[in-house]
Formats: structure tokens, sequence, C-alpha cells
């Protein structure tokens, strides 16, 4: 809109040169009708450019009133568009403060969840690991069996009768060194 009124007001100060060269053409076309007298034409020719130019004033009020009040209407404009900014900054601030919060809560939330996850899998790893372990035991002892190969516990039991044996054995040879 500015550019416009600003080349209106530029074309209004053209008009007072071509005014001036047009006016100098009329006249001579004007005295050669024989409508306009030498001598009156240099008045004709003023006349005109005081013409002219109280066209060109008048082009020249309107538009810096015009500007005036563009300048004016704008101004809320401008206020309103600054407060605009404003609160859009303090908003995108504010959705930004939220944002990192809840992206923080999400990791906080995921360490957990994988923490339990990872329990959760070693339990069940050292679950396999048992099972495993007592299923190999279970099948040594079948085979160990079938085989009359005497098992871990069939061992203890008997190193257990042994000592028995060899306790009741030391016992007996100490009561019968006392009486002899």
């Amino acid at each position: 809109m500015a550019r416009v009124l600003k080349e209106a007001y530029l074309a209004s100060l053209g008009i007072m040169s071509l005014t001036y060269d047009k006016a100098q053409k009329l006249s001579n076309e004007l005295i050669k009708k024989g409508e306009l007298a030498k001598e009156k034409q240099q008045k004709f020719i003023t006349e005109l450019l005081e013409e002219a130019r109280k066209n060109t004033a008048g082009i020249s009020k309107i538009i810096n009133e015009k500007l005036e009040y563009l300048v004016k209407k704008g101004e809320p404009l401008k206020e309103k568009q600054d407060k605009l900014i404003k609160d859009l900054q303090v908003k995108a601030k504010k959705t930004g403060v939220v944002t990192e919060e809840k992206i923080k809560e999400a990791v906080r939330e995921v360490i957990v969840k994988s923490k339990e996850v990872r329990e959760k899998s070693q339990k069940i790893v050292n679950d396999l690991k048992e099972i495993s372990t007592s299923r190999d035991d279970t099948k040594i002892e079948e085979i160990l069996k079938k085989l009359d190969i005497p098992t871990k516990d069939d061992l203890k039991k008997i190193n257990a009768k042994l000592d028995r044996l060899i306790k009741n054995y030391n016992i007996s040879i100490n009561k019968s060194s006392r009486t002899i």
C-alpha cells in the first residue's frame, strides 16, 4: 500500500514537468490556430503551471493525510502483532519446558521398565540353569544305578557308615586296652 502511495506522489511530481512541456506545446498550437495571442503565451503557460502546482500540492496533501491515517491505523496492528509474538514466545517456552519434563519422565519410565525386564530375564535364565542342572543330575543318577555304580549320595552314606564303624572300632579298642 505504501508503495502505491509513493508512486502516486512521484507521478504527481511528474505532472508538473509534463504540464510545462504540454503547456508550451498547447500554447504554440493555440497561437498557430489564432486562438491565443503571442504576447499572452507566457501568461497562459504561467497560469497553467500554477494550476498544476496547486493540483500537485493538493495531491501531496491528500497523500500525506492518507499516509498519516494508515500509519495511525497500523499502530494498533503493530501493537497486536508485537503482543502476539510475545505471547507465542511465552507459550513456546512453556511448551518447551512441559515437553522436556515429559521426555524426562518417559526416559525414567523406560529405565524402570528395562530394569524390571532385566531382572525378570535374569530370573528366567537362573531358573532354566537350575532346571537344566537338576535334569542332568537326575539323568546321571539313573545311568549310575543302571550300571550299579554308587551315586554321590550312596558314597556319602557309605562314608557315614564307615565313620561310625571306625568310631565304634576305636571305642572298642580303647575299652579293651583299658581292661588289659
